[in-house]
C-alpha cells in the first residue's frame, strides 16, 4: 500500500511540475456569461455548461445565470444541458460577446441523455454503439424507491433480487447471470464488499446521492472488467456545478423506512466541493405464513407423493445506516484538474432472533484522480482508489467485536482517450491488489491476489450512419496465464429514425479468493471447501437490437444469448460418505433473453413508458426445470407533469409484474424430484409531487397500492413485500430559497 501511494504521489508531482513549467498559467481576463431559459422563458436552475476541450464545467444559479472565466482569447465551444431538455452546442468567443440568452427545448425522447459508461467518453445515448439503459434523476424521483434494490426492480425488467436467509442480505440475477457476472461501479470505479455469494452490499448506495444510473446490457469488458459479461451498472453520484448549493431531503414511511440527507457544495473559479451526509433507518419485520404449501415429490418409479409443509416464518432485519462523503476538485489550468473523493458508510443491523450480537458493516473509500488534456481531443486520466469494506459481529452485553471479514481493493489505473478524425482510440492499464480476510477461510487468514489488466478499444465512424467498435482486454492474475478477451460491436442507422446495434464479446473471470481458499464448517455438519485447482470461467455473448425513434415515440427490442464454460459452483465430494462440498468447474451455463421497451410523450405533459423482459435459463435435469429465475417480467409507468403558475405538479403511477415459476429440486440420495411453485405478483405505486417556489418540494406516495404481501416460503425468489405503505417526502433547496 505504501508503495502504491508513493508511486501515485511521485507521478502526480512530476506531471504537475512538467505542465506548470511548460504551460504558463494565463490570467483569466476573458469571461463568458449568460442565462439559460426554458421554452416559456422560465430560468432553468442547475443547468450545466461544459467547455469542450477543457475540464471546465459550471452550473446556473437560482436565476438561471452562469459565468465562465477562460484563460485564452479564442472561440470556445459550449455544451449547455438540462435534465429533460434537448442540449445545445454554441461557439462563443471568450471576449467581446454580450451576455448569452440560451433557450432549451423540452426533450420528447430519452435518447438525448448524455452517457459515459459504454466508451468512457460523453455522448448522447442515441449515438452509443453498445446497448445502454439510463435511469435518470427524474425517473428516480417519480418512483421514489425505499432503497437501491427497489429502484432497480422498478426500472429494469430482467433484474431479480432474492433474500439469502443465511447471510440475511439480498442477492441479484440479471439477464440470467448471477452477481459474479454483473459489475457494479461507483462513478466508474470498482466496488469492494463481499457479502452473500459474492454480492456487494447494496445498502451502501443512498438513492438521494444518485444523479443517474447507466446500465450497459451485455459484456462491456474491454474498458472495465473482463468478468462483466452479464452487464455493467454504473452508479453516477451528484456533483457540485452550481456556484452555491445546499439541499435538505427527508423521506418518512413509518416502520418501512425513513431517510434524511443534507448536502452543501460550491463551485467557485478553480475550486469545487460537495459534502453530503445521510441517515437511513428501517425496522425489522416478520414475514409469516398462515399455512404451509402443498409439496409434490416425484419418486423414482414415477409416482407422486403430496404432502403439506409446515407454515414458515422469517425475519427481514432492519438497519441504521449513516453515510458521509466529501468531493473536492481543483483546476490548475483549463486542461489540468485533480479531484479527491472520501466516503464513509456504516450499517448497524438489528440483532438476529436468538443471537447475542448484532452485525455492523463499514466501508471507507479514498480516491484521487488527475485528468490532463495534453492536446486537442486527447486526454489521459490517472486514478488511484482504496476501498476498504468490513463486517463485524458486535456483542450486545460485553465489549467484544469480532471481525467476520475484510475486503480491500487497491486500484491504480491510467487511461488514455484520443479522437483522430473519425476514430476514437481508448486504452489503458490498471493494477488491482485485492485482500480478503473471511470467516469462511481456515483460521480466518488473510489472502490476497494481484491482477494486471491491459485494454485497447477503437471506435471507428466509418460513415455518418455506421459505427464500429473493436476492443481487446488482457488479464493476468496470480497463478494464471495472461488471457485475452475480444469485443466487437456495431451501430448502423439505415434511415434517420431507425438504429440497429449488434455485438459479440467474451468474458473471463478468475476464481475469487473465497472460491480458492475457503474451508468452512457449516453448522458443525457440512464442510465447505475451496479449490486451488479451479480454472477461470469463460463466457461468450451475442446481442442484437433495433430501435425506432420518431417525434415523441421511442420503441426498442433487443435479444441476447450467453454461454458460460467452466462455471464455478458447489458439488458433493463423495455423496455416498458425507455431505461435504467443494467448489468445482462443474457447470456449462447458457441463457437467452429478449427485452422490449416503449416510451411516448404526449404534447400536454403525459409520458408513458413500458418494458418487458423474457429470460430462458437452460437449467434442466431429466426434463425438470431447476432454475430459480422467473422467465417473464414487465413494468409500466405513467407520469403527468404540468406547470400551474409558479408551481409544477406531477403524478406518477408505476407498476412491476413478475410471472409464475415452477421449479424442481433433486435429492441425490433418494433420487427424487420435489416440485415448488411460486405465484406471480404485481406491485403498484402512485406518487404525487409538488414543486413549489423557493426550492420547496413536497411529495406523497402510496407504495404497494393493493397491499400485496409475500409468503415467507417465497423469499428464495424475491425480496418480500411488507404490505401497503404511505410515504411522505420533503425537499428543500436552500440555495433557491435564499435566491443564491
Amino acid at each position: 500500500m505504501k508503495k502504491f501511494a508513493y508511486i501515485l504521489a511521485l507521478t502526480l508531482t512530476v506531471a504537475l511540475v512538467t505542465v506548470n513549467a511548460e504551460t504558463p498559467v494565463a490570467i483569466p481576463d476573458n469571461q463568458v456569461s449568460g442565462i439559460v431559459v426554458g421554452a416559456n422563458g422560465e430560468p432553468l436552475v442547475g443547468a450545466t455548461i461544459t467547455v469542450e476541450g477543457t475540464n471546465i464545467c459550471t452550473g446556473t444559479n437560482s436565476r438561471g445565470e452562469f459565468q465562465l472565466r477562460l484563460e485564452k482569447d479564442k472561440v470556445y465551444k459550449l455544451h449547455i444541458s438540462y435534465m429533460g431538455y434537448v442540449s445545445r452546442v454554441l461557439n462563443v468567443p471568450a471576449s467581446g460577446h454580450p451576455p448569452l440568452r440560451v433557450s432549451l427545448k423540452p426533450s420528447s425522447t430519452p435518447l438525448d441523455e448524455v452517457v459515459v459508461t459504454g466508451s468512457r467518453s460523453e455522448r448522447p445515448l442515441k449515438d452509443v454503439p453498445v446497448i445502454t439503459r439510463v435511469i435518470s434523476r427524474e425517473e428516480i424521483e417519480a418512483i421514489n424507491p425505499v432503497d437501491f434494490t427497489s429502484l432497480l426492480e422498478n426500472t429494469l425488467p430482467g433484474v431479480q433480487f432474492y433474500y439469502n436467509t443465511m447471510s440475511q442480505v439480498p442477492e441479484i440475477t440479471y439477464q440470467g447471470m448471477d452477481a459474479k457476472s454483473v459489475l457494479f461501479l461507483l462513478d466508474g470505479e470498482r466496488i469492494s464488499g463481499e457479502s452473500g455469494n459474492s454480492n456487494i452490499d447494496y445498502s451502501r448506495f443512498s438513492v438521494d446521492e444518485i444523479e443517474r444510473i447507466e446500465v450497459v446490457r451485455g459484456a462491456a469488458s474491454t474498458l472495465y472488467d473482463s468478468r462483466a459479461i452479464g452487464g455493467v451498472v454504473n452508479i453516477i453520484t451528484k456533483k457540485s456545478f452550481r456556484p452555491f448549493n445546499g439541499t435538505l431531503n427527508a423521506r418518512y414511511a413509518g416502520k418501512n423506512g425513513q431517510s434524511y440527507t443534507a448536502t452543501a457544495g460550491i463551485n467557485l473559479k478553480k475550486f469545487s466541493s460537495l459534502t453530503s451526509f445521510g441517515f437511513r433507518k428501517r425496522d425489522t419485520y416478520l414475514v409469516k405464513d398462515d399455512k404451509g404449501k402443498v409439496q409434490e415429490t416425484i419418486n423414482p418409479d414415477g409416482s407422486v407423493t403430496k404432502t403439506e409443509t409446515k407454515p414458515t416464518a422469517g425475519y427481514i432485519y432492519g438497519y441504521d445506516i449513516m453515510d458521509v462523503s466529501q468531493k473536492l476538485s481543483y483546476h490548475f489550468t483549463e486542461r489540468l484538474s485533480a479531484s479527491v473523493r472520501m466516503s464513509y458508510y456504516t450499517n448497524k443491523r438489528d440483532t438476529y432472533s436468538g443471537a447475542r450480537h448484532h452485525q455492523k458493516y463499514e466501508d471507507l473509500i479514498l480516491s484521487g484522480k488527475l485528468k490532463w488534456l495534453f492536446a486537442d481531443n486527447q486526454n489521459v486520466e490517472l486514478t488511484f482508489v482504496r476501498d476498504l469494506y468490513r463486517k463485524d459481529n458486535v456483542y450486545n452485553l460485553v465489549k467484544l467485536r469480532e471481525e467476520v471479514y475484510r475486503n480491500i481493493n487497491n486500484t491504480l489505473r491510467m487511461y488514455y482517450t484520443g479522437t483522430f478524425g473519425r476514430h476514437i482510440v481508448s486504452g489503458g492499464v490498471d493494477f488491482l491488489r485485492e485482500d480478503l480476510k473471511h470467516h469462511f477461510m481456515k483460521d480466518s487468514a488473510m489472502r490476497h491476489m494481484n491482477q494486471l489488466s491491459l485494454c485497447v478499444q477503437e471506435e471507428w465512424h466509418i460513415t455518418d450512419n455506421l459505427n464500429l467498435v473493436l476492443g481487446m482486454r488482457g488479464d493476468k492474475g496470480d497463478g494464471y496465464k495472461f488471457h485475452f478477451t475480444p469485443k466487437i460491436s456495431a451501430m448502423y442507422r439505415p434511415v434517420k429514425d431507425i438504429t440497429l446495434r449488434a455485438g459479440y464479446s467474451q468474458g473471463y473471470r478468475i476464481p475469487n479468493l473465497k472460491e480458492l481458499y475457503q474451508e468452512f464448517n457449516m453448522g458443525g455438519v457440512i464442510m465447505m471447501y475451496g479449490n486451488k485447482n479451479l480454472k477461470p470461467e469463460n463466457g461468450n455473448q451475442v446481442s442484437v437490437s433495433a430501435e425506432y425513434d420518431h417525434d415523441n415515440l421511442n420503441v426498442s427490442i433487443s435479444a441476447y444469448h450467453n454461454r458460460y464454460k467452466n462455471k464455478i459452483g458447489y458439488e458433493y465430494i463423495d455423496p455416498s460418505k458425507s455431505q461435504d462440498m467443494q467448489y468445482t468447474n462443474s457447470f456449462n451455463v447458457k441463457t437467452t433473453g429478449v427485452e422490449a421497451t416503449a416510451n411516448y410523450m404526449f404534447p400536454f405533459g403525459l409520458r408513458l413508458s413500458g418494458a418487458y423482459a423474457y429470460v430462458h435459463d437452460y437449467d434442466k435435469r431429466d426434463g425438470y426445470n431447476m432454475s430459480w429465475l422467473r422467465p417473464h417480467s414487465a413494468r409500466f409507468g405513467a407520469i403527468y407533469k404540468h406547470r400551474f403558475g409558479k408551481t409544477v405538479e406531477s403524478v406518477a403511477f408505476n407498476s412491476q409484474w413478475v410471472s409464475r415459476i415452477t421449479r424442481y429440486s433433486y435429492n441425490s440420495t433418494e433420487k427424487t424430484y420435489t416440485r415448488y411453485v411460486y405465484e406471480p405478483r404485481t406491485i403498484c405505486s402512485i406518487n404525487f409531487r409538488s414543486e413549489l417556489p423557493r426550492g420547496i418540494n413536497l411529495g406523497l406516495m402510496i407504495d404497494n397500492l393493493f397491499n400485496y404481501k409475500d409468503k415467507a416460503a417465497d423469499t428464495a425468489v424475491q425480496l418480500p413485500e411488507n404490505g401497503i405503505t404511505v410515504v411522505a417526502t420533503v425537499g428543500i433547496n436552500i440555495t433557491d430559497m435564499l435566491k443564491l
